[in-house]
């Protein structure tokens, strides 16, 4: 099954002075089929009127918990203006993971949120970095305890930070499967820098298959630094490169 490809706009956050217009204009132009937004709900009709003239949808948005927690409303509204129902919690600070009860403790927090959305029609996940699989507690990662703790809590694999912390991806995204709603198509290279996708270390097109194994619709692209090459440059070679091997 081919994945469909979208865009972590995050991606292109030097090049919003340009608008929100121009910048999916060429995100469209490009190739990708969707975005994934950031939280900004003060432009989300604005963002939902340009997705449909664009021909792009939105799969989500990166939203934090405190957000989620104490701005239900806006956030719900935001997802509904983009016309997404995945809020993904982008990170977690590190002195909520620093111990074992700590990181069950945020677990539970993820939880309750997931578990408050879920019945409105919303799927609240988590978008690793690198920490939540380097660190471990036991013999277990922060991961495995999210995935314990928080039954209700879907994932967002980040293939790039995974690796980057020596995860075997491929066996991450087996074991959370029906609980992926995505994955993050990010590539690092030696010095787990992220880079354009194909020109680092980070086996995609297993990533991308194992990921299509489990029902997963997209794969985003997101690349945090575009030292080598301008933004929108980069994310052209990425999409080039996703279309040879997926």
């Amino acid at each position: 099954m081919k994945m469909n490809i979208g865009m972590q706009i995050y991606t292109l956050r030097d090049e919003m002075n340009l608008g929100y217009d121009e910048v999916l204009k060429r995100i469209a132009d490009t190739g990708y089929k969707s975005i994934e937004m950031t939280y900004d709900p003060k432009n989300g009709e604005e963002v939902g009127r340009l997705l449909k003239k664009y021909g792009l949808i939105a799969t989500g948005a990166h939203i934090g918990i405190d957000a989620i927690e104490n701005e239900l409303e806006t956030v719900t509204g935001f997802l509904d203006n983009i016309g997404a129902v995945n809020a993904v919690i982008p990170w977690v600070a590190d002195d909520a993971i620093d111990t074992a009860e700590k990181t069950a403790e945020t677990a539970k927090r993820f939880e309750a949120a997931a578990k408050k959305l879920a019945p409105m029609g919303y799927a609240v996940g988590f978008h690793n970095h690198t920490v939540e699989f380097a660190r471990k507690f036991d013999g277990k990662t922060v991961i495995d305890i999210f995935f314990e703790e928080a039954p209700t809590l879907k994932f967002q694999v980040d293939a790039g930070w995974a690796h980057a912390a020596g995860a075997d991806v491929t066996a991450v995204l087996d074991k959370i499967g029906a609980r992926l709603t995505s994955v993050h198509i990010k590539d690092v290279d030696e010095k787990n820098t992220p880079t354009e996708i194909g020109s680092g270390k980070v086996d995609m097109k297993s990533v991308i298959e194992t990921a299509a194994k489990h029902g997963v619709q997209w794969g985003i692209v997101e690349q945090d630094f575009c030292t080598n090459y301008p933004p929108f440059e980069a994310i052209k070679i990425s999409f080039d490169y996703i279309k040879t091997i997926n």
